[in-house]
């Protein structure tokens, strides 16, 4: 449905679950299992998107009897499937499907060359994709701050509950690696920081802050670790409107023409290159052949003349 009322624009990113508090939900005690869960399911959503009588039986879900399940991906090809990295392995993992790996930045920019080459080298030797095309892309997610002012910048960064949300992420998320000096419950979360502290947080490329110029100069440690996107959630903590304004325009126009020169969107020019994997109908069709039409069906078929 989304990718209907977007025009082609969804993509679909997946993950087995981010820590015991949500998984537990749905009585799944074991946070491990997920993994086999996950690799299940993963492999089927292309079929479901494609046959119009799917079935299925497996070891975590079935689907005896077949169903056409609705709606379909809109026009051709079908979203761009990605998948959630929380671990240095799923990156392999995703290459070797063929798909897109994201991940939260929770190690220093320097310290992801590994997990990138693994992907690329991955996805390099892919013969069968998951779904109907290749995926090659790795995305970063992180935090920025850019405005003309770069003391006021700075001073956003420092301000006392900014990084609220990571310190959550490490209190609760139990599938995740987290630094030593995260804290864990009851500790309280993270507080404001020093100078010192920010400029650290910026050189090892834990978030992105001050002026366009600044950002720009930060921003392509992540090119030059190979990273084929970074994706920033706004607007930031401790923000008035009229600076998340500020940091919109600013970004869009004075840092992303320096990355991004090309109009169309990777995963756009992947999905017209599309080729389907799975026939309409894998069982007989059966006869829907119809003897008689309700009233509301018999219309002219010929326009009026």
């Amino acid at each position: 449905m989304l990718d209907h009322v977007t025009d082609r624009r969804f993509e679909w990113g997946t993950g087995r679950g981010a820590g015991s508090h949500e998984i537990a939900s749905f009585n799944i005690l074991d946070k491990n299992s997920t993994k086999a869960e996950w690799e299940e399911v993963i492999a089927e959503i292309p079929r479901m998107w494609e046959q119009r009588d799917y079935t299925f039986t497996g070891e975590h879900f079935t689907v005896p009897t077949p169903h056409n399940i609705l709606p379909k991906p809109y026009g051709a090809g079908h979203p761009p499937i990605w998948v959630a990295c929380g671990n240095p392995g799923t990156f392999a993992r995703a290459g070797e499907l063929g798909i897109g790996a994201i991940a939260f930045n929770f190690e220093p920019v320097h310290a992801l060359r590994g997990r990138i080459e693994a992907y690329k080298t991955a996805i390099a030797g892919c013969t069968e994709p998951l779904g109907q095309f290749m995926n090659d892309n790795v995305m970063m997610t992180n935090a920025v701050i850019c405005l003309s002012d770069r003391d006021r910048a700075r001073e956003i960064a420092k301000s006392v509950g900014r990084g609220y949300l990571y310190s959550l992420v490490c209190l609760y998320h139990d599938t995740m690696p987290k630094p030593d000096y995260a804290p864990r419950w009851p500790e309280p979360p993270l507080s404001g920081v020093t100078d010192e502290t920010l400029d650290q947080l910026i050189a090892d490329g834990w978030m992105l802050c001050g002026t366009p110029e600044e950002v720009a100069e930060q921003l392509a440690a992540y090119q030059d670790v190979g990273c084929d996107q970074v994706v920033f959630g706004l607007p930031g903590d401790g923000m008035e409107h009229d600076e998340v304004l500020e940091m919109l325009e600013l970004f869009g126009t004075k840092v992303i023409p320096q990355f991004d020169t090309d109009p169309v969107h990777s995963t756009t020019r992947y999905r017209e290159r599309a080729v389907r994997k799975y026939a309409d109908f894998t069982l007989p069709v059966p006869d829907v052949s119809v003897q008689v039409l309700p009233a509301t069906a018999q219309l002219p078929l010929d326009p009026p003349r």
